[in-house]
């Protein structure tokens, strides 16, 4: 179990791109932690609505072979940031979890999918993902750690604040779709 603060964002990104972007996280020293693989979402709530009026998230997720219940708390209001606390664990069965979680009262309020790549740098003063998103609403690259090795990373990959994206894939799918 992993109980943090989350701090992100989102960068939208050309496909042709993506190659070079994968070039550019190595000669900065990242390591792929994760090769690309289907990842399905699931988002729970009660028929109240409660999480999602309180800013909340219930997801299930299953990347490869991993598969998480996560819970995410209301956003801290910042401009360019996405910052929310995050509790994470690891489950072995997600039919079951579903099948608890529906049992609770609990039903999908929203569910989706992206292809995801993941690398990591760890280099003693820094602790930063990214993550190379294939989604049906585009291609994103996010940059998760601490405020200023997001800034760091971005500007190394040539990204200025003004493109950081700071919704979540709920909002992003919402705005495609309308």
């Amino acid at each position: 179990m992993e109980i943090k603060t989350e701090t992100e964002v989102k960068i939208r990104v050309s496909e042709e791109g993506l190659s070079s972007i994968r070039v550019k996280l190595r000669e900065l020293g990242f390591l792929q932690k994760a090769e690309r693989a289907k990842e399905e979402n699931l988002l729970f709530d009660f028929s109240s609505g409660k999480l999602t009026e309180s800013g909340s998230a219930l997801r299930l997720r299953r990347y490869g072979s991993k598969q998480l219940l996560t819970f995410k708390g209301p956003r801290i209001e910042d401009a360019r940031l996405k910052i929310r606390e995050e509790i994470e664990t690891g489950i072995d069965d997600f039919v079951v979890m579903r099948r608890i979680l529906e049992s609770l009262g609990m039903s999908t309020c929203f569910e989706y999918g992206k292809y995801r790549e993941k690398f990591q740098l760890s280099d003693g003063t820094r602790e930063v993902e990214v993550c190379i998103d294939e989604t049906p609403v585009g291609c994103f690259v996010e940059i998760e750690g601490s405020a200023s090795s997001i800034e760091e990373v971005a500007h190394a990959l040539g990204w200025t604040p003004d493109q950081f994206i700071n919704k979540n894939y709920i909002d992003l799918y919402k705005e495609r779709t309308t």
